[in-house]
């Protein structure tokens, strides 16, 4: 007797239904594979299973036939469920290894240690992929209808809008996407959470595909200081503006004071940051990660979500800058069309929510829009998100940006409008006119409206 037979006699003999329901084929070995074929046809003709009388009497196949008497003869006492976690444990383990060997065989000696960790956690997903993997449920008489404390506190308010904040937060198991035209502010909008989180004294990690590590935390820092982002990365600032330069950007070290009060002293920036970066080390708890990635995966997500956690980041973010462009793996799938088919960016949106999950940590990933303000190739992005958003832009001389929502899983459907300063790049969090109601209420009163007062 093995586990495979054992299994498969249970299951038609207590005709159990609920569990055949999640026996794949490829959990079975080669040899079983007819049966289960001969199995499943008879459940979907008949919308039962079938019995070992039903199997001898349909099957013509002589070698399956034989596989059913085999059945009939096995003596077996252990619930069917049981017996289909200890196939997925076996069947796992094949896999893993199998995996493995292939890549000490073609891999090791040619990669540096990030590819390979990179590689690792590749061969993890593509079983997680291949196996039904069930989590733990709640005890019904254990279960309390609120959330503790301690979870009430890492919901966290996207910090656009105070109004909107007030109203709605996010969990820490959310997948909040942002979709928007090229230019239309998709990842500033990615740039002033991961200043949010930052300010709130927990951490963000932004993975960023076409800016590198430099522009992206440019960006973040014009948010953070408001130094006009222009003026920053030309380094023509005031005495004042280098001064709020220093202060923020010594905040991201630890034990960074005393180098600080050196600067206000002599006002060299650049002897400043050579003596902060060489005697002072980065906030392990509280920082904002920039990994800059051409090739992003979803394995390379996986490595440095990992290794953040690991090193104690308290991380209450995690950006992904953007969907669209973020790959499954970093070798082509046979019959698929990379990250610009549809199939593939469904997939990748499904790995980013249970990522979120996984790590309880907010996933927040901007994705782009077609000339109709629907998701480019495939709406069905938005399935696995918690809620979504397109952007409206309008002009930089309206200095306000639209959030339109379109998808809210646990709450209304609720957009809003900030201000907009195109200079510093933050958005809000005060409330702002769209052009059409500026116009509108100028309309009524006659005179110009400025703000929301």
């Amino acid at each position: 007797m093995n586990l495979a037979s054992a299994l498969l006699k249970q299951i038609l003999e207590l005709q159990d239904s609920e569990t055949w329901g999640s026996v794949y084929k490829h959990y079975l070995p080669p040899e079983y594979h007819s049966l289960y074929t001969q199995i499943e046809k008879h459940s979907s003709t008949f919308s039962k299973l079938p019995t070992i009388e039903d199997l001898k009497l349909s099957i013509r196949d002589a070698q399956t036939r034989d596989k059913v008497f085999a059945l009939e003869a096995i003596e077996v006492d252990v619930e069917p469920y049981m017996l289909l976690e200890y196939i997925k444990n076996e069947y796992a383990q094949r896999e893993i290894l199998g995996s493995l060997e292939e890549y000490i065989d073609k891999s090791v000696s040619f990669e540096d240690a990030e590819e390979s960790l990179a590689q690792l956690h590749q061969i993890v997903m593509d079983v997680e992929d291949k196996i039904e993997l069930e989590t733990t449920e709640e005890s019904m008489q254990r279960i309390d209808l609120f959330e503790s404390e301690e979870d009430l506190a890492k919901y966290i308010a996207l910090g656009l809008n105070s109004e909107y904040d007030n109203e709605i937060k996010f969990t820490p198991k959310d997948l909040i996407l942002v979709g928007g035209k090229r230019g239309s502010g998709k990842s500033i909008t990615g740039a002033n959470l991961a200043n949010n989180v930052y300010s709130s004294g927990k951490s963000a990690i932004y993975f960023t595909i076409e800016m590198d590590s430099r522009q992206t935390l440019q960006r973040i820092c014009s948010i953070a200081t408001s130094i006009p982002f222009s003026r920053l990365k030309q380094k023509n600032l005031s005495m004042t503006e280098w001064l709020t330069l220093a202060k923020w950007w010594a905040g991201r070290f630890m034990e960074s004071g005393p180098v600080l009060e050196e600067y206000i002293d002599h006002r060299n920036y650049g002897d400043f940051h050579k003596k902060l970066t060489t005697t002072c080390i980065l906030d392990p708890a509280r920082q904002i990660h920039v990994v800059y990635e051409p090739g992003l995966t979803l394995a390379k997500i996986r490595t440095e979500v990992d290794k953040k956690i690991k090193g104690d980041m308290d991380l209450g973010l995690i950006v992904i800058d953007y969907l669209n462009q973020v790959k499954r793996s970093a070798s082509p799938i046979r019959g698929a069309g990379g990250q610009y088919d549809w199939t593939e960016q469904i997939e990748v949106s499904k790995a980013l929510k249970s990522m979120a999950q996984e790590y309880e940590v907010p996933v927040f990933a901007p994705y782009q829009i077609d000339a109709s303000g629907e998701a480019r190739f495939s709406k069905g992005i938005l399935d696995a998100c918690d809620a979504a958003f397109t952007i409206d832009g309008h002009t930089q001389e309206d200095g306000c940006i639209t959030f339109n929502c379109v998808k809210m899983r646990n709450a209304a459907e609720t957009s809003f409008t900030s201000e907009m300063n195109w200079e510093t790049l933050q958005i809000g969090p005060e409330s702002a006119f769209t052009p059409e109601e500026k116009e509108e209420a100028e309309h009524k009163t006659g005179e110009p409206i400025d703000d929301m007062e």
